[in-house]
């Protein structure tokens, strides 16, 4: 029995547009990933010069928080701290995989250019949770206004 690793999966080459395709697919990620390295950088800035006033809003707009003894803003920066971590994550993701298959395409290189579309995948995994997630808070928005709007009628 042959050695299925050895063999190519899809046994194809890649023509003239293709590989231009691809290229323009590098050029594009990396804009992207630097655009996001730059918007997390600056919601950074934003929540370190703002806390206070943020958190003071957000105080009076859910008093639950404010009941928390000061806890409140503890549990704001522990929530934004994951979130800019597992977006920090996305965007070195995006970033690696352009550099990485841009890298693999130059030299001719399969294993750099296989590392490259690795870090794609994980880019989509974590951008499809995230998806899943927003869709899932929506939903759960739209059940309680519905259920709030059964009450009061």
């Amino acid at each position: 029995m042959e050695n299925l690793q050895e063999q190519p999966l899809l046994q194809m080459n890649l023509d003239y547009d293709g590989g231009h395709i691809l290229h323009e697919t590098v050029r594009w990620s990396r804009f992207l990933s630097i655009v996001g390295i730059v918007a997390i950088s600056l919601m950074i800035l934003v929540f370190a010069l703002a806390g206070t006033a943020l958190i003071a809003g957000l105080s009076s707009l859910a008093p639950s928080i404010a009941s928390l003894a000061g806890m409140g803003g503890a549990i704001l920066v522990l929530i934004l701290l994951i979130a800019f971590s597992a977006l920090g994550f996305m965007v070195l993701m995006l970033y690696r995989f352009s550099v990485l298959t841009r890298r693999g395409i130059d030299q001719q290189d399969q294993a750099t250019f296989t590392r490259g579309v690795k870090c794609l995948k994980i880019y989509f995994i974590i951008s499809g949770i995230f998806a899943i997630l927003g869709l899932l808070g929506n939903l759960s928005s739209l059940i309680n206004l519905f259920l709030i709007n059964r009450i009061h009628i």
